[in-house]
């Protein structure tokens, strides 16, 4: 297992150390409650639908909820929006921003796909918070159970668990009424973005700022506010999601365990001969073009591109050191990593 001694964690919450009862004291989203956190209103006014609740086996959580009584409807925001000061905390050189949540999926409800629209979303920029101004976000239909994940100009559409050909619409979905953990690194020196998810035990990549000519991407796009969104137009019960173990964490590389967890399109590729010197084959079965090869070393740093627009590629790795490399595969289906070793 790899462990990065420059790791930091720089965000940690649990809400074991609030006090039960309401999280915000304004629920106009003007004054600050427990914690730093800002609650905002838009159906039902008051705060008595964003608390901190006992759960069994987990402390204490923040939990969001409709209005308790008919017509149940409910629309609010939740957000702290002092995440870039947590940030500047880490070192130099350490920016690879590891997010951490535990979610509560909470019970089916909604009339329509929009009108249950739940999400977890990163900011950059807490004075606009367009949604082409997330960093990531994490959203959940209450009607369906699908979850899509979204990141900063990404180029295709993210698949948690690495399966494009999920139907109906390519959505996967997640139960009810049932605790998951979401995991996102936000690689800001490769520009990509890694979603691990233990309940697939897959970790699916996308591209990350790729329309940016930046270059200082942290620093551009420092994440700034943490917000979740929940709303129902549910007319027959008060319903709910829950929040808890929110973590941030600094590190130096992509750890390189999570860089090898691709293995849905991985598995269709072939490396020979492997280990190799000079040339490397790579095939697959199913006639799928390789745009493009990265190199990464095991400690997830990028050693060199090679771009291609084929089927079968020979890569030439005469001038790798010898060692273990991980090679990551673009293709209109995703992303597949294998391992290489050089003589």
């Amino acid at each position: 297992m790899y462990h990065d001694i420059d790791a930091q964690v720089v965000y940690n919450e649990t809400f074991d150390n609030y006090t039960t009862g309401n999280l915000g004291t304004d629920p106009s989203g003007a004054v600050p409650g427990q914690g730093g956190w800002y609650t905002e209103m838009f159906q039902t006014v008051n705060n008595n639908y964003a608390t901190i609740t006992a759960e069994a086996n987990k402390g204490k959580v923040l939990t969001l909820a409709s209005a308790a009584t008919a017509p149940y409807k409910c629309h609010l925001l939740v957000k702290r929006s002092d995440m870039a000061t947590f940030i500047d905390q880490r070192s130099a050189g350490n920016n690879v921003l590891k997010f951490e949540i535990d979610y509560f999926t909470g019970a089916q409800h909604g009339k329509g796909s929009s009108s249950a629209h739940q999400e977890i979303g990163l900011y950059y920029d807490p004075t606009k918070l367009s949604n082409n101004d997330a960093l990531i976000k994490i959203l959940f239909q209450s009607t369906t159970g699908a979850i899509t994940v979204q990141c900063k100009d990404q180029t295709k559409r993210v698949y948690l668990d690495n399966n494009p050909n999920n139907l109906p619409n390519h959505q996967v979905f997640f139960p009810f009424n049932t605790w998951v953990t979401f995991i996102v690194y936000l690689d800001y020196n490769n520009k990509k973005a890694y979603f691990e998810t233990p309940y697939f035990n897959t970790v699916a990549v996308a591209d990350f700022l790729t329309s940016s000519s930046s270059t200082n991407f942290i620093e551009d796009f420092k994440p700034s506010q943490l917000r979740f969104i929940f709303s129902s137009d549910v007319n027959t019960a008060q319903v709910f999601n829950k929040y808890d173990n929110i973590k941030i964490t600094a590190l130096k590389n992509v750890p390189p365990e999570v860089l090898s967890t691709n293995t849905f399109l991985s598995e269709k590729f072939n490396l020979f001969p492997n280990p190799a010197t000079n040339i490397v084959n790579i095939t697959n079965n199913e006639h799928m073009r390789v745009k493009e090869v990265e190199i990464y070393d095991t400690a997830g740093k990028l050693i060199g591109t090679q771009t291609f627009d084929q089927t079968q590629i020979q890569l030439n790795i005469s001038a790798l050191n010898s060692g273990t490399y991980l090679l990551h595969l673009k293709t209109s289906e995703g992303i597949a990593v294998k391992k290489l070793v050089k003589n």
